[in-house]
């Protein structure tokens, strides 16, 4: 076989299911690698970390921790990307 192209994404939960001949993901969110935005990632985060700062309720706590955890995910990925 062989000859496929690589391509590389951000994917953030959901499932992975890999067959002999072809991988199927079903994702709550995918962003195409090139797509990545550092900047944009950096200012989420800065948002996430003052909404976890601004905490009013555990279900507060609880979306920001998540978005914050997300954040963090983009941004390693992208670092990890660039030293291809």
């Amino acid at each position: 076989m062989g000859g496929g192209k690589e391509e590389f994404f951000f994917i953030s939960g959901g499932i992975l299911e890999v067959q002999p001949h072809m991988v199927t993901v079903l994702s709550d969110t995918a962003i195409r690698a090139k797509d990545l935005n550092e900047a944009a990632a950096l200012e989420a985060q800065k948002r996430a970390e003052a909404a976890l700062q601004d905490q009013k309720s555990d279900l507060d706590v609880a979306r920001a921790k998540a978005e914050l955890a997300s954040v963090a995910a983009q941004i390693a990925a992208i670092k990890k990307l660039r030293k291809k």
